[in-house]
């Protein structure tokens, strides 16, 4: 087989972004010159790399036996220029971590810090991954290993290909403008709600959560984002749902009532089954920071 680092780098790229236009942007090539790429190396391997799904990629069989092994290819040229400047990059290890909206800035510069300073060896990669496909992301070899929800009120199925710990719990509160008490029963079954979309699980879990509450939520907004949820809580424009980790997305102009009968969520960290040790290494540091 004949392959070009410039054809694995493009194929990488496409593979974490889901697109060959932000691959394009990312690269700064044409998106002609990121499909010629492709091609190119669909018929090296003689098989489809990439299916689509939507308006984006996801791997296909091949693809996905190809992507660790392309970025070991990556990394080993990565190292060998750094050696020829002086540096030993021997036991470098690169481990790319999936990560959501509160996940990102709540845990990852603490993850980041403590690797340095624990295995400065192993350099961490955060990709920004729907948390509602963290984990077919895991089991495509998209990504390494990721941090991912858990709603015990609609459970992760087992999933072949993947494993998963719960690392810390979390109860829903509801979110209000800053200074306003907590809603009476009353207030809740009258106001205006925020929620995700009912096909999400983040959709269900709220729902169920409502209902635990012994209301029947009137679903006045369908808001994905959560930052934009909580922003449009402020405003007093409606109520929602969110937990303290979330509440890092809200800034000042939202505060939080727990309630413990809504139920909650776990942060959880998926790998595959058989995880090296530097993704295991990995892991148990964002564990920790969850504790």
């Amino acid at each position: 087989m004949t392959w070009t680092l410039g054809q694995l780098r493009t194929f990488v790229t496409v593979a974490e972004l889901g697109s060959m236009t932000r691959a394009a942007d990312h690269l700064g090539y044409s998106v002609g010159a990121v499909s010629q790429h492709i091609t190119a190396l669909r018929k090296v391997v003689a098989s489809d790399l990439f299916v689509r799904r939507g308006r984006g990629l996801i791997l296909a069989e091949a693809g996905r036996t190809l992507l660790p092994r392309a970025r070991n290819i990556l990394a080993a040229q990565q190292q060998a220029e750094m050696a020829m400047l002086g540096r030993d990059f021997r036991s470098e290890a690169i481990v790319t971590l999936g990560v959501f909206g509160s996940a990102s800035t709540t845990a990852l510069p603490q993850v980041v810090a403590r690797l340095k300073r624990r295995h400065p060896d192993i350099e961490v990669r955060a990709r920004e991954i729907d948390v509602e496909t963290m984990s077919a992301s895991v089991i495509d070899g998209v990504i390494d290993l990721g941090i991912g929800i858990n709603y015990p009120a609609v459970p992760l199925p087992p999933m072949r290909g993947l494993r998963w710990e719960a690392v810390a719990a979390e109860d829903f509160g509801i979110v209000v403008p800053t200074g306003r008490p907590r809603p009476c029963a009353a207030e809740l079954a009258e106001a205006d709600w925020i929620l995700p979309p009912a096909e999400e699980l983040f959709g269900r879990a709220m729902r169920l959560a409502t209902s635990a509450m012994g209301i029947n939520a009137k679903e006045t907004h369908i808001v994905t984002d959560t930052a934009v949820a909580l922003a449009l809580a402020g405003t007093g424009l409606g109520l929602t749902l969110a937990t303290p980790i979330m509440m890092s997305l809200g800034g000042r102009g939202v505060e939080l009532h727990p309630v413990t009968e809504a139920g909650g969520r776990e942060i959880i960290v998926l790998t595959s089954p058989d995880p090296s040790e530097p993704v295991s290494a990995v892991a148990e540091v964002v564990a920790e920071v969850f504790e």
